[in-house]
């Protein structure tokens, strides 16, 4: 008897990592939207900081729904696991824009300008104050009740 419940267990926690995707309860906006940035003249002022903007009609990406999150043990940061379909979407983008830049949106006021060094192949994405991105990380956590 033992060995049947243990045994449904694990199938049940595998049916559900394979089949069950996390999505925030709290609204319908995407997690996570990737935009290519448009260059724009510098402000008067502010010649020195990244002058982008991006089209927010144009999502390069679109994330509703994630594999899994994993926080780390900071308690500040956190790595998402895409899902299949996401995950080859991201791997094909950050080859596209190897070298380059990409914008991350979570947020209308939850931005970051990413580089791109390499593919991204594993579907994971950390997002840390390490990375110049522990608002997003924040942000994640408080969107998935963390």
């Amino acid at each position: 008897m033992k060995r049947s419940l243990v045994a449904l267990t694990i199938f049940f926690s595998a049916f559900a990592a394979v089949l069950g995707d996390l999505k925030p309860s709290d609204s319908s906006a995407p997690v996570l939207q990737y935009f290519a940035p448009v260059q724009i003249a510098p402000r008067a002022g502010h010649a020195d900081a990244p002058n982008f903007t991006f089209d927010a009609g144009k999502p390069l990406l679109t994330i509703r729904s994630v594999r899994q999150l994993i926080p780390h043990r900071d308690g500040k940061g956190i790595t998402i696991i895409l899902n299949e379909k996401d995950k080859q979407r991201y791997a094909e983008l950050t080859r596209r824009f190897k070298g380059r830049l990409l914008i991350c949106v979570a947020a209308t006021d939850v931005i970051s300008i990413e580089q791109i060094t390499s593919p991204a192949e594993n579907g994971m994405i950390e997002f840390s104050d390490a990375r110049y991105t522990g608002h997003i990380a924040r942000y994640l956590r408080r969107r998935f009740g963390m």
